[in-house]
């Protein structure tokens, strides 16, 4: 049930980073006005321009209660694998370990149903877990 859980949480997140990027994307557009997709290094800064805002926004989460929105819904919480919350370093790694598994088309995902402490890779990489909160 924890797997299910984990996966829900994941999609949950998703579609509240997703308008996030929508509210986010409204001031860079105004600047950069209309066409600004013709530009190729234009394109690349609004890409990282939306990696570092999707970054604020879950370590925010990570770092304050271990619970991002989807995580609280489904009763869960991110911690490192010592039980405590996660530092800067750790939100960074996990972070970057996340977009890893992103650029293997989501096979950090996958990991999840074959490890037995119901890690994703990029958490066992990051030495991190989302365990129940209401134990």
């Amino acid at each position: 049930m924890l797997k299910a859980k984990i996966i829900f949480a994941l999609f949950y997140d998703l579609l509240l980073l997703l308008a996030v990027w929508f509210v986010a994307a409204i001031p860079f557009l105004i600047w950069q006005g209309e066409g600004f997709e013709t530009e190729p290094l234009t394109v690349l800064a609004f890409q990282i321009y939306l990696l570092g805002v999707s970054y604020i926004y879950l370590s925010y989460f990570w770092l304050q209660t271990g619970q991002t929105p989807g995580l609280r819904t489904w009763k869960l919480r991110l911690i490192r694998t010592d039980n405590y919350l996660l530092t800067r370093r750790d939100a960074t790694i996990r972070f970057v370990m996340c977009l890893l598994s992103i650029a293997t088309l989501g096979a950090g995902w996958l990991w999840l149903w074959f490890s037995k402490n119901h890690q994703t890779l990029h958490d066992q990489l990051s030495y991190t877990q989302i365990v129940d909160a209401t134990d």
